[in-house]
């Protein structure tokens, strides 16, 4: 059986509470539908008399309104701006980042047919770097490594790291 976690103990919680909670719901509505009711009267009331106090603020308030626009309209524009640059650059990386994980999501076999036989790249960097391994290195020491292929020879000579060297005869 899974182990129940946190959220789900949670949610067990919950609807416990829930449905514990419920008689006493019920029970509630028939007085909260005659609180509204009264309550109805009253806000229509407050509404009336706030419309014309309300008006008035407005009225006072529109001239500070529009100095503070008038003030921030160079900051808003400079914002705009360097929002839309930021926009511009986010879809740049999106784009670069789709890209980059579409290579890499994408499978390449590269194969060289040469005389009898055919080998694939794959095979020849892995083996180099058994062979490598085998010499006493560790696999994580391979930062970069640069293959180059002779077929005439059957043999691929490697660098690593570009400081050492070796060959592969297949």
């Amino acid at each position: 059986m899974a182990k129940k976690t946190t959220t789900d103990k949670i949610m067990d919680i919950a609807k416990n509470v829930t449905e514990a909670a419920k008689p006493y719901v019920e029970k509630a509505e028939p007085y909260l539908e005659k609180a509204k009711e009264k309550a109805e009267p009253v806000i229509d009331e407050v509404v009336e008399k706030s419309g014309p106090v309300l008006k008035d603020v407005m009225e006072k308030a529109e001239p500070v309104i529009n100095e503070v626009k008038k003030r921030t309209a160079p900051a808003t524009k400079v914002i705009k701006e360097q929002s839309e640059k930021a926009a511009e650059a986010v879809k740049a990386a999106t784009k670069d980042i789709a890209e980059n994980n579409a290579k890499k999501a994408s499978k390449t076999e590269f194969f060289i047919q040469y005389k009898d036989y055919e080998v694939r790249t794959e095979d020849i960097a892995e083996l180099i770097r058994e062979q490598y391994v085998a010499a006493g290195h560790k696999l994580t020491d391979i930062r970069e490594l640069q293959i180059y292929l002779k077929p005439e020879e059957n043999t691929a000579y490697y660098v690593v790291n570009h400081k050492e060297t070796g060959k592969y005869t297949f």
